[in-house]
């Protein structure tokens, strides 16, 4: 082993393939740890096509900031090798796991699955695509955080599938799109981790096969067993959301990673168990510790064989120098919510000879109070009663009766002398055009009144009680038989007080139907009563609240805005186009309207047979409408291809059936690449001459283990169109 390739001094060798070796190395110019991955190209063939794809890959995954995701430093060659340096990862792979057969709980599962989701939603956030997912590629360290190695490099595994021998390990975890050379999105991806998942749940690979054919056609064409009839303790639902994972079809996979782990949700709550869980000693207590911390709080492990296989690079040191500790999948249950302690229990009071103390006696005797029985009592006074005579019962109704009768006579008697005092006086009427003004002149702005005892603060808390203005009571001026009649005291009307907040600050706020101020402020001399506020800002919806003021309140309100839909215009000429957004079929046609809750740039796509594709960028803003309308080309007709080869080339040449249109020649490098056009699959390879009617067409040159070519051509009268490419592999 070289003790130094280029700038970076080797430390120790991590792992090997047949064509790559993963050192770990230390950076002279950085002074850093890392993963240095070496590739010696003089055993790969198109060496350079490979190189520049792999370059292409680092620049698309510079971006890339998930904490769940191993950086990428840098790639480069040195002489015939090709290198990556990558973040230096210490703790376990799912394959280390696996290899050791320590078995996964659906807890287990869901943590990893949430984490790994979250990394592949970031990547495809940034068009960046996991080639060569795999079990080794899926890292745990000591703290329970999971991170995704090979984002940058995945192409460098890509020829690993074409050497002979042995089955590559990336191979069982390829989805049917790489196999068959289609571009792969996120979903391959997603396949990829749901293969992964199938191991961790069934303990065994979905996609087996003893060749490299093999594998390829369990991938595309089989179809495995459901995990839970493998093992009895995985949850159905958890057996269906990964056979929905590893759909062949892509648009029948989850199309995002939070889609899986919501589902995964579904499934850690109606589990009625783990899926695989150790069964721990019944001698001594277990202590359930968190996933994060598990690696690194748990007992050391013994001494394990190492995998027959080759695992990622991505491990912690060899196990010669430190046996690692136990992965957190060997928890055996959940960490609990809350430490609970038990008080143990008191030890027992040993009897003590009971000794008689008369005094204590005497005491306890006289304090003790005598027992009476209720329904002893109840007959004792039901007999007593009974011997009462009836002669006094009828002594009592009589005088109760007299003191009613009197007691009506006095209360006649006081009317009466009311009455007639009243009949002599003379009522003094307030003005009706007083009492109005009194009742319509507003509160005074004042500030707050001082604190009323505490006898009469009740009532000045409480509204004015209105008068009727159609018959006004008398005020009674004079004496009557000394006495002064009292008029009623009218509570206090003290003016109230409302602080005004918004989220966000600096709306408009309307008080009342009455512009006042902005967000936040605060209104006085409020008269006491029903009160409308109203908040108003560009680019919120207006937000309404009734308010109940009492006398003297001094009151708060927060008003929340939410912010304004933007909305989106789609039509096309000529109408009945697909409306396409950001890559996903809207399910409408234009011309049609779209709501969005955020602000943004999306690509808007047209698509309707018969017509060329269409797409325009366009970037929505709240409370601003948007309009995208697009004028679709019509494609020529395929109708009417003809060969230019054979007999009718020379005995026609360009007169007779084929006047008026123009020939197209396609030359690819390699030979016998299928042509399409217009999706119209064509009965000859490249190299083909052949004649289109004039027009607009979708080309696609397509051959397998080399990249697809699709372009869009027009045709003219009379012209001819050639075409010669070299296609690139993959």
């Amino acid at each position: 082993m070289a003790d130094k390739i280029g700038r970076f001094e080797i430390i120790s060798q991590l792992a090997q393939s047949s064509f790559s070796t993963v050192y770990k190395a230390l950076d002279t110019e950085s002074q850093q740890t890392v993963a240095l991955k070496v590739v010696q190209l003089d055993r790969l063939k198109d060496r350079d096509a490979l190189t520049k794809r792999v370059f292409e890959e680092a620049d698309q995954a510079k971006p890339l900031s998930s904490h769940n995701i191993a950086a990428l430093y840098g790639v480069g060659d040195e002489g015939d090798q090709l290198l990556a340096s990558m973040e230096y990862i210490q703790g376990n792979s799912v394959a280390t796991t696996l290899a050791r057969h320590d078995g996964f709980s659906i807890w287990d599962l869901q943590d990893i699955a949430r984490q790994v989701s979250q990394a592949l939603d970031h990547a495809q956030g940034h068009k960046v695509v996991h080639q060569s997912l795999e079990p080794a590629k899926i890292m745990v360290q000591w703290d329970g955080m999971v991170k995704i190695l090979g984002f940058g490099t995945s192409l460098m595994n890509s020829q690993a599938m074409d050497l002979a021998g042995a089955v590559p390990e990336v191979l069982h975890y390829s989805s049917p799109e790489q196999l068959r050379g289609e571009q792969c999105d996120q979903r391959s991806a997603i396949f990829s981790f749901g293969a992964i998942l199938y191991e961790m749940a069934a303990e065994q690979k979905a996609f087996a096969g003893e060749t490299p054919d093999q594998v390829r056609s369990v991938i595309l064409e089989g179809t495995p067993p459901l995990p839970h009839r493998l093992k009895p303790n995985v949850n159905p639902a958890m057996s269906a959301l990964i056979m929905k994972a590893i759909s062949k079809s892509p648009d029948e996979r989850y199309q995002s990673g939070q889609e899986l782990v919501r589902d995964l949700e579904h499934c850690k709550a109606s589990a009625s168990a783990p899926t695989s869980v150790p069964t721990p000693t019944p001698q001594k207590p277990v202590i359930a510790k968190s996933v994060s911390a598990a690696g690194a709080a748990a007992a050391p492990a013994p001494r394990r064989s190492k995998p027959t296989f080759a695992v990622d690079p991505m491990m912690a040191a060899a196990e010669d120098d430190l046996a690692p500790p136990n992965s957190f999948s060997e928890i055996s249950e959940l960490p609990p919510l809350k430490e609970v302690y038990v008080a143990p229990p008191p030890p027992p009071v040993e009897d003590e000879p009971e000794v008689f103390d008369p005094a204590v006696a005497t005491k306890a005797a006289a304090d003790e109070k005598p027992k009476v029985q209720v329904r002893e009592a109840a007959r004792k006074a039901v007999r007593e009663i009974r011997k009462t005579p009836p002669r006094l019962y009828f002594y009592a109704v009589g005088c109760a009766l007299f003191v009613v009768a009197l007691y009506l006579a006095g209360m006649a008697f006081y009317n009466y002398i009311e009455d007639h005092d009243s009949g002599a006086s003379t009522p003094v009427s307030l003005p009706q055009s007083s009492a109005s003004q009194s009742q319509a002149a507003p509160a005074p702005q004042t500030p707050a009144a001082e604190p009323a005892p505490a006898d009469t603060q009740a009532e000045q808390t409480q509204l004015a009680e209105p008068e009727d203005e159609q018959s006004p009571q008398p005020v009674n001026e004079k004496h009557s038989r000394g006495r002064k009649t009292r008029s009623r005291a009218v509570a206090a009307i003290v003016p109230a007080q409302l602080s005004i907040s918004s989220t966000p600050a600096g709306a408009q706020i309307s008080f009342d139907g009455s512009a006042l101020c902005q967000t936040p402020c605060t209104l006085t001399g409020i008269a006491p009563g029903q009160h409308t506020v109203s908040a108003t800002k560009s680019g919120y919806t207006p937000t309404t609240r009734n308010l109940a003021m009492l006398s003297g309140a001094n009151s708060s309100v927060s008003l929340e805005l939410s912010a304004a839909g933007a909305t989106l215009s789609v039509a096309s000429t000529p109408a009945g186009a697909v409306i396409v957004i950001d890559d996903k079929d809207s399910g409408k046609l234009t011309p049609s309207q779209f709501s969005f809750s955020k602000s943004g740039a999306h690509k808007i796509t047209l698509r309707r047979s018969g017509y060329l594709d269409q797409s325009s960028s366009v970037n929505v803003e709240p409370g601003q409408p948007s309009t995208v309308n697009l004028k679709l080309v019509q494609l020529g007709n395929t109708d009417e291809i003809r060969s230019a080869g054979g007999k009718f080339k020379k005995v026609f040449g360009r007169g007779g059936e084929t006047s008026g249109m123009g020939t197209v020649s396609i030359k690819t490098q390699p030979k016998g690449a299928q042509i399409m056009i217009n999706n119209r699959v064509l009965d000859k390879t490249t190299p083909f001459d052949f004649y289109l009617n004039p027009g607009t067409y979708v080309l696609d040159v397509t051959l397998s283990g080399y990249q697809p070519l699709h372009r869009v051509i027009t045709v003219e009268e009379g012209e001819k169109l050639a075409i010669q490419e070299t296609l690139a592999p993959e």
